[in-house]
């Protein structure tokens, strides 16, 4: 296991390595050692996915609730997207997006305190691990809407299945 740095300060991609023999795949999704510098451990959530084109995001938790996650993709694939959203730095609005999954270059990705949060699955019956050092404070659960003409964040689909509440997000100038 490997965090390799994304181009946003604190965002890293996490390269698993995967054993395959006749009884199926190991993949490794905790490592003490290489995530408590990044994370102390609160909370682990399962999210899953059966249709693919859901969109899930752009999610954050508002201060002083705000939260370290690393979400991990163990089956089917999904493209994520991490915005920056602290609004004194230097790369405020910018965004990275990778795709995550078994099968891809990242399995997970690692998104710090100040950043959004989503995903587009790619695949029916995608599964995600979620590993948050903070609780879930429904008051601080806030959100950017996902299609933001400020971000022009290029998803490869056009949502099929999202919540109400993630298509009504406001935009990020807003913050």
């Amino acid at each position: 296991m490997d965090l390799k740095p994304l181009g946003l300060k604190g965002v890293f991609g996490i390269v698993s390595s995967t054993f395959i023999d006749e009884r199926g795949s190991f993949v490794r999704v905790w490592n003490q050692e290489i995530f408590s510098d990044y994370l102390g451990l609160n909370q682990s959530s399962v999210v899953i996915n059966p249709k693919e084109r859901t969109l899930r995001g752009l999610h954050y938790q508002s201060n002083p609730n705000s939260e370290t996650k690393i979400v991990q993709c163990i089956a089917g694939s999904v493209f994520d997207v991490v915005v920056d959203i602290r609004p004194g730095s230097s790369t405020f609005c910018k965004f990275i997006s990778i795709r995550l999954g078994p099968k891809e270059k990242f399995q997970g990705i690692l998104v710090p305190k100040g950043f959004a949060h989503g995903y587009l699955t790619l695949e029916s019956n995608s599964i995600l691990l979620y590993f948050m050092d903070q609780p879930f404070v429904p008051e601080s659960a806030k959100g950017i809407v996902w299609n933001d003409s400020n971000l022009q964040i290029p998803w490869p689909y056009r949502p099929e299945v999202m919540s109400a509440r993630d298509a009504e997000f406001p935009h990020i100038k807003s913050l």
